[in-house]
């Protein structure tokens, strides 16, 4: 790794660190610098904005905890099974993730209200993931794109607002199943198999 790349990561883990401990307000380029024992110019160089900075951030915590959350999922028996699954799971793991606050809480200013939520990073890391399940290439764009792109809508939704229709992770998959699963037009699951 070059190191211009290991300086960028070093930045990068101590703003995820500021946003564990002090949430978006807590990640400025002076305590990042300072956490990361760089200058703010180094900071700038990398980053260009405070907004460019906490957006990177939160990208790679969430990349990290959705392949988490993706790998203890593991195989269902359908596409749509998957989906709601993760989703359900998902939304537990970004709730007990501090660095994910801003995400889970936002505020004005954050990247929900900047609009980076839904922005072309976000549609790839999401394309990513669900790909493999419908049987396209991660740049195939078209339907994965939107399928994509209500999937973020649906989960930023059930992560930030609870209801009687979504408050437990039963209620959550009920939900799912009825609401979401036939507007993607996944497949349904099928019966279960025999033993």
């Amino acid at each position: 790794m070059a190191a211009s790349a290991r300086m960028r990561e070093r930045i990068l883990a101590a703003a995820v660190r500021r946003l564990e401990t002090g949430g978006f307000d807590g990640v400025t380029i002076s305590s990042v610098a300072d956490e990361a024992g760089v200058s703010r110019p180094t900071v700038y160089a990398h980053f260009g904005s405070r907004e460019v900075l906490v957006s990177d951030a939160l990208q790679d915590v969430s990349s990290r905890v959705l392949g988490s959350v993706v790998s203890a999922v593991g195989e269902q028996e359908s596409v749509s099974e998957f989906v709601v699954e993760a989703m359900v799971a998902a939304r537990a793991a970004f709730r007990s993730s501090p660095a994910l606050a801003p995400l889970v809480h936002p505020g004005r200013g954050t990247v929900i209200y900047d609009g980076s939520a839904l922005g072309v990073d976000a549609l790839s890391l999401t394309r990513s993931f669900l790909a493999p399940l419908v049987g396209a290439p991660a740049d195939a764009g078209g339907d994965v794109d939107e399928v994509a792109d209500l999937c973020i809508r649906v989960f930023l939704s059930v992560v930030q607002f609870d209801s009687d229709a979504t408050r437990s992770d039963d209620a959550l998959r009920g939900y799912l199943r009825r609401r979401l699963v036939p507007v993607l037009d996944l497949p349904a699951p099928g019966p279960a198999p025999a033993p």
